[in-house]
């Protein structure tokens, strides 16, 4: 048997699926987990006979994703008021604005950024609770515009909007393992649609995000360095983020797709 987790880990927070979790990765022959300290934790929590073996949360290389279409980049644009703007920037949030997504220090970053940056969140419905949440903190802060917010998206949809932008946002807050040691299916999305990241500074998702060199890392709680690393990644040329966007469409089709990394794992556990 083999226990293939693509989930969280949080001892003590969800305390069926710990339950279960721990029973299944105790009788299986084999346990797959989505990233390494994970694994780690999980072999010294459960007291597993072996590592797990790793396989990161990935798409394969074959995934149909759409392509930058320009049509609809500039639709967004236009409603963000940045239609006649010169190297305009297009931030997506990667979700409605939650507070585990560290959108309340994600919008103040968002203040401190140029006019030509604008932010996007999806499955925000007109009159949801996150909606009005999030326009009620802008009118705080003095923003009332730039900042879009559209409906849940069916996947294709959402691929095509996360290549239509420039900036995917990965930011978690530290209140467990499965946050610390953070594997987001979204990070494959971004590099798949050949945008960089900029994620929490936790060492897994540190370490992934500067090996591979797929953006930039800040302290989740700190929105001045998140408007730093955001604008590291903004201020380039057109033509270094179609670079960009060139090499992490490779890299997510070659090293980091996931038929790349599950042949090693399953060569072993089938021979």
């Amino acid at each position: 048997m083999i226990y293939h987790t693509q989930d969280y880990l949080g001892p003590g927070q969800h305390w069926f699926y710990e339950w279960c979790e721990r029973y299944f990765s105790k009788h299986a022959d084999w346990v797959i987990c989505n990233e390494p300290n994970r694994a780690r934790f999980m072999a010294s929590s459960y007291k597993l006979k072996q590592m797990p073996e790793v396989i990161r949360t990935a798409l394969p290389s074959w995934w149909p994703v759409p392509a930058r279409d320009q049509v609809y980049r500039r639709s967004l644009l236009e409603q963000a008021g940045l239609g006649d703007i010169e190297q305009p920037r297009l931030i997506v949030a990667g979700g409605a604005y939650r507070q585990d997504r560290m959108s309340p220090e994600l919008v103040q970053a968002f203040c401190q950024l140029p006019s030509n940056y604008a932010l996007v969140f999806n499955y925000m419905p007109v009159g949801s609770t996150s909606q009005l949440a999030c326009k009620e903190h802008l009118a705080q802060l003095g923003i009332h515009d730039r900042v879009l917010f559209l409906d849940s998206l069916p996947y294709a949809e959402l691929l095509k909007l996360y290549a239509a932008c420039d900036i995917g946002i990965l930011l978690y807050p530290n209140n467990g393992i499965g946050h610390f040691y953070q594997a987001p299916g979204r990070l494959t999305e971004y590099l798949r649609c050949g945008i960089p990241v900029v994620a929490s500074d936790f060492p897994g998702l540190e370490l992934l995000v500067l090996k591979y060199n797929l953006g930039a890392v800040a302290n989740p709680y700190n929105p001045q360095a998140i408007a730093k690393a955001i604008h590291h990644l903004g201020k380039l040329s057109d033509a270094e983020l179609d670079e960009t966007r060139l090499r992490l469409t490779t890299l997510a089709t070659t090293e980091l797709a996931y038929e790349h990394q599950a042949e090693e794992v399953f060569s072993r556990i089938f021979t």
